[in-house]
């Protein structure tokens, strides 16, 4: 729900008056963080990351209100991440995507501490512990930060007189207070809907019993990126797009909300008028997928990472996704020495690139050069990313693939940190023109071998075709029915 902060905003009208924003958001909080940590200097239209955190603070909520059911009551107002979300939103496209992590992550990148669950970070060292934290476990930039606690949440839905969301049964979690006591579309307003995204131990009265569905973060992360798309559809039916409403909207909650000192009332402006038109059942919602954690005693630690599996979506919020990546770039490989060839080549292999063969050759290349067929400038310029120092770039009119050759004066592959695209074509023109080595003498080392074809799909015979049924979404009613 903190998303809304953020999208209703991004949603609303190009005609907005800023006098009425910029008082609006001058009701919310503001916390300082470093701009070595957060990179708040982003260009207009360029797209923008927030981390959004939901934390579970009560503080000034009443001992006896609802809002306590299933936690400790603690008047000091600590509190962690109890919803951890990264918004990405780029006004030239129009598109945006959300990456829900849960809550019980184990990290080793909490900065000052040992290996603690993700959301321990906010207690540990605040909004800058935490941003350090995402940063370095996921290797993308943050560029704002919005929080917002139980409180604030629940007057937003209440200013939007409740969320619709529909249950196929009768639905209860007594840890949060959840009670759905009949089947159908509920709006619910701030209390109910507190109690259904937090929900970790979700039961429905199904076949005349109490079955437990979406258990712990996996089901309680569905709900919530769906909940932010129904609240999305209802602040937009509820006037979001008009100034008024909006400023209204915005106000409901600023005295729970956190804002990073750098966002300014003229960046959330600006978004608003690349999203004018933005329809909340296109934001593209995303999951980390994870392993659970028990100890010897079998007693439950956390959730892991599984490695290896989320590039794809990562490089989404890294501003790579567009970009070649090394797994799309095949070359033969270069060198006068074996060590480079074969260390060099390896680490050029664990990056993902393609390394099809390797050669030696004699010839005295001072400096390292990538030689590309016409159109594949892209390739060679992601394999020069990685090569220290920066080579050469020449185009071969009669190659048929790329060629990487490491000169004498090659250093080392930069694993962890490509250059910077800007400043590499700054030291790429700095070579001028640049004859294609001539590779004739080469002498074969190594190819890859044991690479498997792709299988090719097999068309189901009209016999053997089923008819799959379509995939419901949770919280929305059944074809031919409404909700809200």
């Amino acid at each position: 729900m903190v998303c809304c902060v953020v999208v209703i905003a991004a949603a609303g009208a190009a005609a907005w008056v800023i006098g009425d924003i910029s008082d609006a958001v001058s009701g919310f909080g503001r916390v300082e963080i470093s701009g070595e940590v957060l990179k708040t200097a982003t260009a207009p239209g360029e797209p923008v990351n927030f981390l959004l955190i939901g934390n579970d603070s009560a503080l000034g909520v009443d001992p006896n209100d609802p809002i306590h059911i299933g936690r400790t009551y603690d008047a000091r107002g600590t509190f962690n991440a109890d919803s951890i979300i990264v918004l990405r939103v780029d006004p030239t496209s129009g598109k945006a995507w959300v990456l829900s992590i849960p809550r019980d992550l184990l990290t080793d990148h909490i900065p000052g501490a040992g290996r603690y669950r993700i959301n321990a970070a906010l207690l540990i060292g605040g909004p800058q512990t935490l941003v350090e934290t995402i940063t370095s476990q996921f290797a993308i930039e943050i560029n704002h930060y919005v929080e917002i606690d139980f409180l604030g949440f629940r007057e937003v839905v209440d200013v939007l007189n409740g969320v619709p969301v529909w249950f196929d049964h009768p639905a209860r979690d007594r840890n949060t207070g959840l009670n759905i006591v009949e089947p159908g579309c509920h709006v619910l307003d701030g209390a109910a809907a507190l109690a259904y995204v937090r929900s970790r131990s979700l039961e429905q009265f199904i076949d005349d019993r109490w079955v437990l569905v979406g258990n712990s973060d996996f089901g309680r992360i569905e709900r919530q990126q769906d909940f932010l798309v129904l609240a999305l559809s209802r602040a937009v039916s509820r006037g979001a797009r008009n100034p008024t409403s909006l400023t209204g909207l915005i106000e409901s909650g600023a005295g729970s909300v956190v804002l990073d000192s750098e966002l300014t009332p003229a960046e959330l402006i600006d978004l608003g008028k690349a999203f004018s038109d933005f329809n909340p059942e296109n934001l593209t919602r995303l999951e980390l997928q994870v392993t659970t954690i028990h100890d010897e005693a079998g007693v439950y630690v956390g959730e892991q990472l599984v490695p290896g599996v989320h590039d794809e979506i990562l490089d989404i919020f890294r501003g790579t996704a567009d970009q070649t990546q090394p797994r799309d770039v095949t070359f033969d490989l270069y060198a006068t020495e074996e060590t480079p060839l074969d260390q060099d080549g390896d680490l050029l292999a664990d990056l993902g690139f393609n390394v099809s063969s390797r050669y030696l050759y004699g010839a005295d290349q001072p400096f390292s050069v990538v030689a590309y067929p016409p159109g594949r400038r892209a390739e060679a310029e992601t394999v020069a990313r990685y090569l220290i120092p920066i080579p050469a770039l020449v185009e071969d009119a009669g190659a048929v693939g790329l060629h990487v050759v490491l000169g004498s004066g090659h250093e080392q592959i930069s694993f962890l940190f490509p250059h910077d695209p800007a400043k590499m074509s700054e030291q790429v023109a700095a070579h001028g023109t640049v004859p294609v080595p001539d590779l004739s003498s080469a002498l074969l080392r190594s190819s890859a071998v044991g690479q498997v074809a792709p299988t090719a799909a097999v068309d189901p015979s009209p016999g053997d075709e089923v008819a799959a049924e379509p995939e419901r979404v949770i919280g929305r009613p059944p074809e031919g029915r409404s909700c809200g």
